[in-house]
């Protein structure tokens, strides 16, 4: 570059550097939200869904551990087709359940529909119980 170039370039980017360093200083807004302090008042109580209209996802089983506070454990089973064998497979899977009121029992049939997740293993909700175990006395 010749040297008058060079100049206006060198000016230019000084300029600049100098405008900047006069303009008052950008604010960031920055939002904070604010939790409540008591666990209660941050989430309310889950409820299940009316029962008239079944949600996509709810399972039945039998309350297989009712020792937790309201928690049960529901056992899911289900079939499954084997293609190779033609035969059928009986598999089943444990499910954590809130039970609010703990109003289920050991051998209970309920049906368990989906929530949001209320712990790290519990994201269902016990929705009514089919039919009460027979109690031995």
């Amino acid at each position: 570059l010749p040297l008058g170039a060079m100049a206006r370039c060198l000016a230019a980017t000084l300029g600049r550097a100098r405008a900047a360093a006069a303009a008052p200083p950008r604010l960031l807004l920055t939002v904070t939200t604010t939790r409540p302090r008591s666990s209660s008042s941050r989430w309310p109580v889950p409820r299940p869904p009316p029962s008239d209209r079944l949600p996509p996802g709810c399972l039945t089983g039998v309350v297989v551990s009712d020792a937790m506070q309201k928690t049960v454990t529901v056992r899911v089973e289900r079939t499954r087709k084997i293609p190779k064998y033609q035969s059928i497979q009986k598999f089943h899977r444990k499910y954590m359940a809130h039970d609010e009121d703990e109003s289920c029992a050991l051998g209970d049939t309920v049906r368990i529909s989906p929530c949001r997740p209320l712990s790290k293993r519990k994201h269902y909700l016990v929705q009514e119980i089919i039919r009460k175990a027979k109690s031995i006395e």
